[in-house]
């Protein structure tokens, strides 16, 4: 058992669990885009929940977690891509994104159904990762395209995307060489390499509270 990697679960499940709670307490906006994101958040508390169940509780067999683990990262990417519909305005990215959606969606369920489960698992995060990360350099586009005098700082939306594109962008590497590690090195190093990109979904999860607590600096304006 790695102590390391099983230590950075229950931390990254209580970060996620505290960005939840603070989603709903602040889930009324005036900004469309954040209105349901805090379904992006509980699906990601589900999928925390999920490998806790399997992991440390062994409530289920492995081919019962990967498949709930498969169904809530397919709503993961359904939700992610509304946001940035809502989020980006223009009918050429909103093109762009609903063919990166479709394109990705039948890719991951080509591979979900018709390889090994375990590993086609680490092959899909890679895969919807890179379809995550084109999104995040989408508004950042559009963001420099129509820069003003306005404070990005004090927009939810900035911190949401830098938080997004932080993990996703970085991580894509660890999923994408995750077999091939497997093979040339010990197991070990398999698991660190899983430790830090929880770490970065801890990271990307901080940005998320920090996109909340503008909210509560916008309503005092």
């Amino acid at each position: 058992m790695n102590t390391l990697n099983d230590t950075v679960i229950w931390i990254g499940t209580g970060v996620i669990l505290i960005s939840f709670i603070i989603s709903l307490v602040f889930s009324k906006s005036n900004k469309a885009y954040m209105n349901g994101f805090f379904f992006c958040i509980l699906i990601a508390l589900l999928v925390s929940i999920n490998s806790i169940c399997f992991k440390f509780f062994s409530l289920y067999n492995s081919e019962t977690c990967f498949f709930i683990q498969s169904t809530l990262l397919l709503l993961d990417l359904f939700f992610w891509t509304l946001f940035f519909l809502k989020l980006l305005k223009d009918s050429r990215n909103h093109r762009i994104i609903q063919i990166l959606f479709i394109l990705t969606l039948s890719l991951s369920v080509y591979i979900f159904y018709y390889n090994s489960t375990d590993k086609s698992n680490i092959h899909v995060l890679a895969l919807l990762n890179i379809c995550k990360t084109i999104f995040c350099i989408l508004f950042y586009h559009n963001l420099f395209k129509k820069i003003s005098d306005q404070n990005i700082l004090l927009e939810p939306s900035f911190w949401i995307v830098n938080g997004l594109i932080f993990y996703s962008c970085l991580s894509i590497p660890f999923y994408a060489l995750t077999s091939y590690i497997q093979v040339q090195f010990s197991p070990l190093i398999t698991n660190n390499i899983f430790s830090i990109s929880n770490m970065l979904i801890i990271i990307m999860y901080l940005f998320f509270i920090k996109a909340y607590l503008c909210k509560t600096h916008l309503r005092k304006a």
